[in-house]
């Protein structure tokens, strides 16, 4: 019975092995002919066309997702050192400042309403910089 299933084998797998194939090159004897560089040069240059074009896609579709319209937005930030940086972020009506370092995020203090002006474009025309305002806002706290 083992010697049937060897020889039935042997006759269904002779005609799988014995077809020719239609690949470009393949009938070349060397393997830097120029069919077989040709091929692999269209295939390489296809498949790194095809990873910036789902870089490029990745790089749209993900620039979507972050501009939502919602009541907290980011209004300016500076780095205090090489990872740990000073957020002032506005919530609805109110500022808060963030101490943000690696795995922690800290409420450094909360501006009562009316405290901070809303920046306006003078502000960027003027110069005057996030440090500047915020060591005004906090010398109109001490003052008081």
């Amino acid at each position: 019975m083992k010697r049937l299933y060897c020889l039935l084998l042997t006759f269904v797998s002779y005609p799988a092995l014995a077809a020719t194939s239609s690949i470009v090159g393949s009938n070349s004897t060397e393997p830097l002919s120029t069919a077989n560089l040709t091929q692999w040069t269209i295939g390489l240059v296809f498949v790194l066309l095809m990873i910036l074009v789902v870089a490029w896609v990745a790089k749209r579709v993900t620039g979507f997702t972050s501009n939502h319209k919602g009541d907290l937005k980011i209004v300016s930030g500076i780095a205090l050192g090489s990872r740990e940086k000073a957020i002032l972020i506005k919530a609805g009506q109110q500022h808060i400042l963030l101490g943000v370092a690696p795995g922690r995020v800290v409420n450094l203090h909360t501006f009562e309403k009316g405290e901070i002006p809303e920046q306006t474009n003078k502000d960027v025309l003027t110069g005057q910089s996030f440090k500047e305002s915020l060591q005004n806002v906090m010398k109109k706290g001490q003052d008081q």
